[in-house]
């Protein structure tokens, strides 16, 4: 089985490796949102020497593309023209460091509601086709890298567009989010039912807890996730992320599964 955690107060993109190895993990995953871990300024030598460092070690490079504050449904034609080309820039280099997969949040878009009424009157179909227009052009680009769509505030328009590239037959896959499958307490049913039936797509799965004190990204164990009701979801193909910092807590999280799945490979 193959285990990473999140790299974010990791000070540079070799002691996010070295904080792999010594706590034993498979992998690290550099959050592309923190700007220490921006690709732009890294010549390819520099590149080719975090590949070897990380090859040395024997530890594998995923990323999570950068999410809070930039979106796939984006529209403006030079705002999106400038997120496609960084999405396009990051693929290019991951590809030199040979990063296993990148995961995406989808985004969100504008929505307009009439005052006394839930209903969402935005033309949902032209956000549809621009989420998958944009999605298909990091598939277009992505080269070796797996392009993974987590489930991060999903609605029924994200899962229109994500079922209808995987049934078209393209690259995309799946990152499972055990905390965010939740609202509250309860399982958002949409969401867990796609992952039900698109369950060979999956490729990362990001473990950490949450509990109603602090929230998300909670030590494994503390809160209230259901986390054998995930175990099915795992299969050879699915990195294990620990969504969990600083990365002590992240090797401790890793303890906790391996006792609540009842594993030893972990």
């Amino acid at each position: 089985m193959k285990t990473g955690y999140h790299a974010v107060y990791s000070n540079s993109f070799f002691d996010g490796i070295d904080d792999a190895y010594k706590y034993g993990f498979d992998f690290v995953q550099f959050e592309l949102g923190v700007s220490k871990f921006f690709l732009e300024n890294l010549t390819t030598s520099d590149l080719k020497k975090i590949k070897m460092y990380a090859k040395d070690k024997n530890i594998e490079i995923t990323f999570h593309s950068p999410g809070d504050n930039v979106s796939l449904f984006c529209d403006p034609p030079l705002i999106r023209k400038g997120i496609l080309d960084e999405c396009k820039l990051i693929l290019e280099k991951a590809n030199i460091l040979n990063a296993r997969h990148i995961t995406f949040h989808a985004g969100i878009y504008s929505q307009f509601k009439k005052s006394g009424d839930k209903q969402d009157y935005s033309n949902l179909s032209y956000y549809e086709d621009i989420l998958y227009e944009n999605i298909k052009f990091l598939l277009s680009n992505c080269g070796d890298i797996l392009i993974c769509v987590e489930n991060y505030l999903l609605n029924q328009t994200i899962r229109n567009v994500v079922k209808k590239l995987i049934d078209e037959k393209t690259p995309l896959f799946l990152t499972l989010d055990v905390a965010k499958m939740y609202n509250g307490i309860d399982i958002i049913q949409d969401d867990y039912n796609l992952f039900v039936e698109y369950k060979d797509y999956i490729r990362e799965m990001h473990i950490h807890d949450r509990n109603k004190e602090y929230g998300s990204h909670q030590t494994v164990g503390t809160g209230t996730v259901d986390f054998k009701l995930f175990q099915k979801f795992y299969n050879e193909k699915v990195y294990v992320n620990f969504e969990v910092r600083p990365v002590e807590l992240a090797s401790l999280s890793k303890d906790n599964l391996i006792k609540i799945w009842e594993r030893d490979d972990l």
